[in-house]
């Protein structure tokens, strides 16, 4: 029975289900009033997104992932079959400004992890990688659901959630440093020495902008968890275990909903 639910936990890893609920907590952080349709869109697409990446990057992940794609096979094709047709449904629901808004994101997400005409793909520049990930999720939490009605505080909680997310990918970045290339040249790669450093800076233009949105109680809120977030995104190195970063510092979105509703 323990083996089965350890099985349960890794596919529900595996397959970003966790990444997905993260993407939408973050997105009920900023929208306290959601429209229920755009996050079921929100949910779907992000497992599509996250599976279709690590599908063209199939052979580059890591033994313990592909012996899982490999083993419960028909069970995840049925999964993401289901979860795409949801996903088109809950697309098609969409206001049409809505739906155009979307189409930049789809479009990188698209060319993140493909080779066009002999370029570089996305995902091969390290600073490059983490700046494309940081404005897909502050497009799909915050932009895009206040795109009719976009002002100064939606930008200023644009420019938050990108760079928090920024932020919480060094942490991966820095789990990684063993196994990816020294081409890609991500920040622990090219300052080893200096990610102290890096990381206040993270948390001084996070809690300058979280000044800039909120003089009342939310502020400090909200600086508890960036505090938080920023201490565990520091924390992360190769002696960590994969559940630190793809589950507790994944879940760090959550924590904040979380945090907000007591």
């Amino acid at each position: 029975m323990k083996d089965f639910f350890k099985h349960i936990f890794n596919l529900y890893i595996i397959l970003n289900i966790h990444v997905a609920l993260a993407v939408t907590a973050l997105y009920l952080v900023f929208n306290p009033q959601p429209d229920i349709n755009y996050m079921i869109f929100l949910f779907t697409s992000t497992i599509i997104s996250y599976n279709f990446i690590r599908f063209i990057s199939f052979a580059g992940n890591r033994f313990f992932i592909r012996k899982y794609y490999a083993r419960y096979k028909k069970l995840i094709v049925l999964f993401l079959g289901i979860t795409g047709l949801v996903m088109l449904v809950s697309f098609l629901k969409l206001d049409l400004t809505t739906q155009f808004a979307l189409l930049p994101l789809f479009i990188i997400t698209f060319l993140y992890n493909f080779d066009y005409k002999n370029l570089p793909k996305f995902r091969d520049n390290g600073i490059l990688k983490i700046m494309i990930v940081g404005f897909v999720w502050a497009g799909l939490t915050v932009l895009v659901p206040e795109f009719k009605e976009l002002n100064n505080r939606i930008v200023f909680q644009t420019l938050l959630v990108f760079f928090y997310i920024i932020m919480l990918t060094t942490g991966f970045d820095k789990r990684d440093i063993l196994i990816d290339h020294s081409n890609l040249k991500t920040l622990p790669q090219l300052f080893p020495n200096r990610m102290f450093l890096i990381y206040l800076i993270f948390f001084i233009i996070l809690t300058g902008l979280n000044f800039m949105l909120y003089q009342t109680k939310d502020f400090w809120v909200n600086e508890s968890v960036i505090l938080l977030s920023v201490l565990m995104s520091y924390r992360s190195n190769t002696e960590k275990s994969f559940y630190y970063t793809s589950f507790w510092l994944e879940a760090m979105p959550l924590v904040w909903l979380l945090v907000r509703q007591l």
